[in-house]
């Protein structure tokens, strides 16, 4: 059995967090047999090296022509089938590639290497848990890749996964028309925990000591591993960009729409192993994050919120929801709640989140006809690479 990480980044800068991951697994006596880094931008070869002093490491720039490409074309794949399934070129100054993509390129690389086990992990996640013990928030290690293959290797199981603990990628605040605000981002769920933010600054503990897996079909993209055979019969990941007043913005979620596939099979699992490892959500752990003092943290939620909105007509959709209706219901939230938001964080960016809804709902369709063009492109990529026989 073949495992591998696999991490995406615009910027590879750090061997951090991998060397953690890496250090974990040789503790435990797991054997890793490569690392794939996807990445859109710059990169620190000496940060490379570093990680080639202890595994293998292959590396996939999938906004250039590059080895993967050079792989798929030796696959005869169909030009379109490339294109669709990996950019190849440039495309724009930003390199802002979505995250499905991102994920899809590292899937492909991995399962050309032969690769039986691909382990996500996020560059700001780390082999540890937050718990409290003695009345102290400490840091706790964990055995990460035996805690994900206890399950793997159970009958069925072909994901396991986990949320994070740390502080939330929804910052601390409390104003009026913060519930109209979350209605419109969907994120509806999260509002009472939000709400009593004060208690705990948003701060997600795990319960390692008393964990309890369950079947699910939320995956959590940072904190995943796949048998990679399971792609033979699922659409992989699927994420896509949208333009507004000519910047260009990622849509999130790519993990939730792959995580659905799950529940579209038989006899093929997916088990929360509820293994909450440590996300350094801000960088600057412990300090609590404040949306309000700090604009990296305001900046982050902003995007956020875009991302948000940019995936839910489609996620609606896929899930057979009345789409029209939770367009509505969102538009008479959105007007409220950004107007309330960007009062409170004194940011005029808030004001365009409805615009955004409605181009969102809009472009439906388009979104809906990119994700049956990966579908196709995926079948053929998976037929050239097993030969047809799947």
């Amino acid at each position: 059995m073949k495992i591998a990480f696999g991490i995406i980044t615009k910027d590879f800068l750090s061997a951090e967090p991998l060397d953690d991951f890496l250090d974990n697994a040789e503790k435990y006596d797991h054997k890793v047999d490569s690392v794939v880094i996807t990445y859109s931008r710059d990169i620190n070869y000496d940060a490379v090296n570093e990680l080639k002093e202890k595994v293998e490491v292959h590396l996939v720039k999938i906004n250039e022509f590059g080895e993967l490409c050079s792989s798929l074309k030796k696959m005869r794949l169909l030009n379109k089938t490339i294109a669709r399934l990996i950019n190849c070129e440039k495309t724009n100054e930003k390199s802002m590639i979505p995250y499905g993509t991102n994920r899809n390129a590292t899937i492909m690389k991995a399962m050309i290497n032969d690769i039986d086990i691909l382990f996500f992990v996020d560059t700001d996640v780390y082999p540890v848990c937050l718990v409290e013990e003695d009345g102290q928030i400490q840091k706790k290690e964990i055995d990460f890749i035996g805690s994900h293959l206890e399950y793997l290797n159970k009958e069925n199981v072909y994901a396991t996964t986990s949320d994070y603990s740390g502080y939330y990628i929804i910052p601390e605040m409390n104003f009026d028309g913060m519930k109209e605000l979350f209605v419109g981002l969907q994120k509806e769920s999260a509002y009472n925990f939000i709400r009593e933010s004060k208690i705990n600054h948003c701060l997600n503990l795990s319960n390692y000591g008393n964990r309890n897996p369950f079947e699910t079909t939320k995956i959590l993209g940072g904190n995943v591993a796949i048998k990679l055979e399971v792609f033979k019969k699922i659409v992989p990941f699927f994420s896509t960009s949208f333009e507004f007043n000519g910047e260009t913005y990622l849509t999130r979620g790519e993990d939730t729409l792959m995580g659905l596939e799950f529940g579209k099979l038989e006899n093929y699992k997916c088990i929360d192993i509820d293994l909450k490892i440590f996300h350094n959500t801000y960088g600057n752990y412990p300090l609590p994050p404040n949306p309000l003092l700090d604009e990296s943290i305001r900046n982050r939620f902003f995007y956020a919120c875009m991302g948000w909105i940019g995936r839910n007509p489609f996620l609606n959709w896929i899930k057979s929801r009345d789409v029209l209706s939770r367009r509505l219901i969102q538009r008479n939230a959105i007007k409220e709640g950004a107007k309330a938001a960007s009062g409170y964080f004194g940011d005029e960016r808030f004001l365009i989140l409805p615009e955004v809804l409605e181009l969102s709902y809009d472009r439906l369709d388009i979104v809906i006809q990119e994700y049956r063009e990966l579908a196709s492109a995926w079948k053929e990529f998976i037929e050239k690479l097993y030969g047809g026989s799947n």
